[in-house]
């Protein structure tokens, strides 16, 4: 086990990428290393080994987020839930199984069948889209759709910062290669057209970024209601704050990213950097944030996705 694991580690597509960044310190190439390797990352239609053939039922609650949306957020807060606002651990993945990213340091699902919650709901992530996870009438599926121009912004910092190579890849580069080539917009765009697709089902919940920041305790509810949990005002109080930015924040090292090697003394990438809604103007010019909206859109018309992008997102004028 600890053999296969370990292995699985140094095979996670992310070492090689990594790697190859670092060489590139040396040899050139970072602009073609980060579209080739961050590409692979993105697009990956397979079921990953672990779900397939694996047996869903009503207990499964699927957070099933495209990178750097609000994943960290979503599981705690779907996790406090299952755990009725008691849920302790050193490392969210101590208790949530990521079937695609066979790391030493995660759980497995079989592992996670040991340490069952008390209201016997299990918290799975997932960034694949719809084709890539398995369905069941019976398990329950959560994603939060966030504004593609913020998810540049945050993967820049979190996946680069992760391999320790933020200093060697610019935010013009990053834009370049993976935003305005329409890669990591077409990675989102077929993300949020799959499950947008399956916003009607009864055990399917979709909802915005932005929405969770406005209204937390509602969305709490709305979590508990699809997860067929209910819970004491006292619960629902003591999940709320557990699922606060404040919280998570000032417990950090629970959401951390998990330790690469090859990373040397870079410092390590913030899981929780603002938790803001908005604010795309950071790094992005005025004409790169009116791009990347007329790209998704038209991406999404592609698809024949009805997603109202200009009612769920601001959208910049170029």
């Amino acid at each position: 086990m600890v053999l296969r694991r370990t292995l699985s580690f140094w095979l996670n597509p992310m070492i090689p990428v990594q790697a190859a960044l670092q060489l590139s310190r040396v040899v050139g190439g970072t602009p073609s290393i980060i579209e080739f390797g961050l590409g692979r990352m993105f697009f990956n239609p397979r079921v990953p080994r672990p779900l397939q053939g694996y047996r869903l039922d009503a207990d499964d609650v699927f957070i099933a987020t495209f990178a750097k949306s609000g994943t960290n957020w979503a599981m705690q807060t779907a996790l406090q839930i299952a755990w009725r606002g008691r849920a302790e651990f050193d490392h969210i993945h101590d208790k949530v199984p990521w079937p695609e990213a066979p790391m030493p340091t995660i759980v497995t699902m079989e592992e996670s069948d040991r340490d069952p919650s008390p209201t016997g709901r299990r918290v799975i992530k997932t960034h694949l889209p719809t084709r890539s996870v398995p369905y069941s009438a019976h398990a329950k599926y959560i994603t939060v759709l966030r504004d593609p121009k913020e998810v540049v912004i945050s993967a820049y910092y979190f996946l680069l910062g992760s391999m320790g190579v933020l200093d060697i890849v610019s935010f013009q580069q990053w834009y370049d290669r993976l935003a305005d080539n329409g890669l990591l917009t077409k990675a989102w765009a077929e993300h949020t057209a799959s499950y947008w697709a399956w916003r009607d089902r009864p055990n399917v919940l979709v909802l915005t970024f932005a929405e969770m920041k406005a209204d937390l305790a509602g969305t709490v509810k709305r979590f508990a209601e699809l997860m067929e949990v209910s819970l004491s005002d006292a619960e629902l109080a003591e999940v709320t704050r557990r699922a606060s930015f404040s919280y998570m924040k000032e417990h950090e090292s629970q959401f951390a990213p998990p330790k690469i090697p090859l990373r040397g003394n870079a410092p390590m990438a913030k899981m929780i950097r603002r938790g803001k809604a908005g604010g795309s103007d950071e790094l992005l010019s005025r004409a790169q944030q009116a791009e990347i909206d007329r790209q998704c859109q038209r991406l999404l018309q592609r698809l024949g996705s009805d997603l109202p992008y200009g009612e769920l997102f601001d959208v910049v004028e170029g």
